[in-house]
């Protein structure tokens, strides 16, 4: 853990430099790919880790995890979104994690002087993430991430290096709650064009006395630097196999708000975790749709 400290440390530094333009369709990862069923801070359902480098942690009893995930706003010009990931815990505690995401606008059709379309413009974004996460005394568990990413608007393309930390307390003594902190595209001295954002979320259980049956209350928060701000509470109940979960956004981007709800329901059968989720559409948009499968495999 102490090597992996080292080298983000080199990744950041190195970040500083690396491209000195924003690179484009950085509005794409304002989409909650892989966390419409979760708040980012907490998301856990594809097995990615992909908000909070923190959540790709395994507990002691499993070895490996896979997880995938399909975002769509349903509509012809909209926003589509697709996540692979995996992740392994090795013998020393420390999980060691990779995932690749990718973002996309379909439907913007390039035309000239006259209405005539001339194809389609590429508006999309692809995110590679190598992430590590320990315990490092009892309930918490932090995390680091190097990732990649490569931006597309038109004939416009770049690329940077940015690396997150993230931490998560969890099975607090009080009602089990949890807390979650952790930056996501964070680029040092790139702030301002490259607008990181900082995620966070708490829960506790309010009823049950298991994981597999218990009441949750919570809140979360998602600040991008110059950019979209929410926040609202959320409530997740699991009995047994079914879990359905629910939670009102109220997001807020220069003088404009909106509120929204999200919703969805997760089954448990085995070793596998299905999910469906829906957010309310805004900005002329579509629903949002989500779809994850996640499986894990123990000692």
């Amino acid at each position: 853990m102490h090597r992996m400290l080292l080298c983000g440390f080199a990744v950041l530094v190195c970040a500083c430099s690396v491209s000195a333009q924003p690179v484009p369709a950085r509005d794409l990862w304002e989409f909650p790919l892989g966390a419409i069923l979760e708040p980012a801070a907490l998301a856990s359902e594809p097995g990615a880790g992909l908000w909070n480098p923190a959540g790709t942690a395994l507990r002691p009893s499993e070895r490996m995890r896979f997880g995938v995930a399909s975002l769509s706003t349903g509509v012809q010009q909209g926003v589509n979104g697709q996540l692979l990931s995996a992740s392994l815990r090795r013998a020393d505690g420390t999980t060691w994690g990779l995932s690749v995401a990718r973002s996309s606008v379909a439907g913007i059709v390039r035309t000239d002087s006259d209405p005539q379309s001339l194809g389609d413009i590429s508006y999309a974004s692809l995110l590679i993430s190598a992430s590590a996460a320990r315990t490092l005394v009892p309930h918490v568990t932090a995390g680091l991430a190097m990732r990649w990413r490569e931006g597309r608007a038109d004939q416009a393309v770049n690329t940077a290096i940015a690396a997150d930390v993230g931490v998560v307390l969890h099975d607090l003594p009080w009602r089990h709650a949890r807390v979650a902190l952790s930056s996501f595209l964070w680029r040092p001295g790139r702030e301002i064009e490259d607008r990181p954002a900082f995620v966070a979320a708490l829960d506790a259980r309010v009823a049950g006395d298991a994981a597999s049956r218990e009441l949750r209350l919570g809140f979360s928060q998602n600040n991008v630097n110059r950019g979209a701000r929410e926040r609202g509470p959320f409530v997740a109940g699991r009995l047994a196999r079914l879990e359905a979960r629910a939670a009102v956004v109220r997001t807020a981007a220069g003088a404009e708000s909106t509120t929204r709800v999200r919703s969805g329901l997760a089954v448990y059968y085995a070793r596998y975790v299905v999910g469906v989720a829906r957010e309310e559409g805004i900005s002329g948009l579509g629903p949002v749709y989500q779809f994850t499968l996640s499986s894990i495999l123990k000692e």
